[in-house]
């Protein structure tokens, strides 16, 4: 698959899971890994592609999401982020941010590196939450977006 039917399949998934994410949104500890347990069945049951979880990718750290081909080469990686409006400023720049999980994405050989974050919507709009709506957190790549009313995801291709 190339970068493109990738980002199909994630958006793809994402609109499936429908009234699910917007429950799963309010569960804090558990948000990430449902929405990577969703993506990977969504790509089994549809399409009989394997996604995996765990990809170990450098500073004792693992990708959320991971493809192999036949020869066991990696072909696509992903990493999720699921913030929202609640969200600490802290959670866009340092050691456990956006900007640090697009650096380790960048550093990782292979074909396909996406970027996906799902952005909950609050009752008020706050500064953070329209950082994550409006900055362009990958520079010089094209964002898709998939706008669900309860959340917006954006994703990139690095």
């Amino acid at each position: 698959m190339d970068t493109d039917q990738w980002i199909a399949l994630y958006a793809q998934a994402f609109r499936e899971m429908g009234e699910k994410l917007e429950q799963v949104l309010q569960l804090n500890s558990c948000r990430e890994h449902w929405i990577q347990a969703e993506i990977s069945l969504h790509a089994w049951f549809n399409d009989r592609i394997e996604i995996w979880t765990d990809l170990p990718i450098g500073e004792r750290r693992k990708a959320d999401l991971y493809a192999l081909d036949d020869a066991g080469s990696t072909t696509m990686v992903a990493e999720i982020k699921c913030l929202g409006d609640i969200s600490q400023a802290k959670c866009l720049e340092g050691d456990w941010s956006v900007r640090a999980d697009v650096e380790r994405l960048r550093n990782f050989e292979c074909p396909t590196r996406l970027f996906v974050l799902v952005i909950a919507k609050g009752e008020r709009e706050t500064n953070t939450g329209r950082r994550l709506r409006e900055d362009e957190w990958v520079d010089g790549r094209e964002c898709v977006s998939v706008d669900l009313g309860f959340a917006l995801i954006r994703m990139w291709a690095l």
